[in-house]
């Protein structure tokens, strides 16, 4: 009994060990990553280049960003011995390129445009077509912008692809990628050389510049220059207004045209002024053409001017931003015209029309004292 006892012992024990090393054994045959597991990425890095661009002093890469519906590092899936992987970049693919590319461009100053990069698309898809065969295609979209005050510009885009037949064998995707990438910064170079003195999306700010409209004779228009005076033969409107009492009436405004053109980086605004009368519609009866109604009516033509000139010293002192100087323009002339109306009635209404002749006088020469002082300087 004794005997047998101890062989059963014996053999249990035995058949635990035994049982305990196989389990061990499986369990490591069922976790261990497999082979092909551990390699089911390629990974490429783009190494600092120094690109042969023109015009790369004149900007500087602020930022690189990725507005893909990638991951940061993901590049798309390629071929590798039959089996698909994925290709991804070591760091995200943004800070890659911004490395890959800052010293190809300037150093930042406030002379330099700060260039922001997006990238829209870069991705790389191949597949298998046949034994030892594999086809692919690369594809890149690439954005140009700056932010100009509060507004994000588009300067110019490029997008390109790229489509290749080769064996299953080992392939350079990362020198292809860069050719066409670096294609990318080429393109804009070259679109900035073309730009950078006539687009105004470049223009770094507005500058106004302010013109008399040129002094010319129209059958129904007489535009204000203070060497030449009104005279009666301007006044050729009909005279009958029903209701009207008054002698004399003068039609006078003021508008200005607006052109545009680069100067270095900076937009040039230049606006025409124009003063002017309008013949057909103002009028005096005839028993009032004399020299004082005359002179009245000669005083609303300089108000206007005087009123045009409030117009651009007022523009002066705006702080006009690039992206909304037309709006802010158009504003200001408004008031200034509006304005000018309510001068004009202020006038007629303390002279009354004409008919209170010593404030008739003190209007003319305080006029008259403004008139000279702007054309004192012009």
């Amino acid at each position: 009994m004794q005997i047998r006892q101890r062989f059963f012992i014996n053999l249990t024990i035995g058949s635990f060990w035994y049982y305990h090393t196989v389990f061990v054994l499986f369990c490591l045959t069922v976790y261990r990553p497999s082979a092909q597991a551990q390699t089911s990425t390629e990974s490429i890095s783009f190494l600092p280049v120094k690109l042969p661009l023109a015009n790369a002093q004149s900007y500087f890469i602020l930022d690189v960003i990725d507005s893909r519906n990638l991951k940061s590092n993901q590049l798309g899936e390629i071929i590798v011995f039959g089996q698909p992987r994925s290709l991804q970049t070591n760091s995200p693919l943004s800070r890659e390129l911004y490395s890959h590319w800052k010293s190809s461009f300037g150093k930042r100053n406030e002379d330099c445009l700060p260039l922001e990069i997006y990238l829209e698309e870069v991705s790389v898809t191949e597949k298998r077509i046949a034994p030892n065969k594999v086809t692919g295609e690369i594809k890149v979209n690439i954005s140009f912008k700056w932010r100009r005050s509060l507004t994000l510009l588009l300067l110019t885009g490029y997008q390109t692809s790229s489509t290749y037949t080769r064996p299953e064998t080992a392939f350079d995707h990362e020198a292809l990628l860069r050719k066409l990438l670096d294609g990318s910064i080429r393109h804009f170079d070259q679109w900035y050389g073309k730009n950078e003195f006539n687009n105004p999306l470049l223009a770094r700010g507005v500058k106004l510049v302010f013109e008399e409209y040129p002094v010319i004779e129209k059958k129904d228009t007489v535009f204000y220059t203070p060497t030449r005076e009104l005279n009666w033969n301007d006044f050729q409107g009909s005279h009958t207004r029903p209701g009207s009492k008054y002698a004399a009436a003068v039609f006078t405004s003021m508008s200005y045209e607006g052109s545009t053109k680069m100067v270095g980086n900076h937009l040039q605004a230049i606006l025409t002024l124009k003063v002017f009368l309008v013949k057909s519609m103002s009028w005096g009866r005839p028993e009032a053409r004399n020299d004082y109604t005359l002179a009245h009516e000669q005083t609303h033509f300089d108000i206007s001017r005087i009123m045009a000139e409030r117009f651009i010293e007022n523009l002066k002192i705006l702080d006009l931003t690039i992206d909304d100087y037309d709006s802010q323009i158009q504003y200001q002339f408004i008031e200034s015209f509006r304005e000018m109306h309510e001068e004009q009635k202020k006038y007629d209404g303390q002279t009354r029309h004409g008919l209170n002749t010593d404030l008739q006088r003190q209007w003319n020469e305080r006029i008259k004292t403004e008139i000279t002082r702007i054309f004192a300087n012009s």
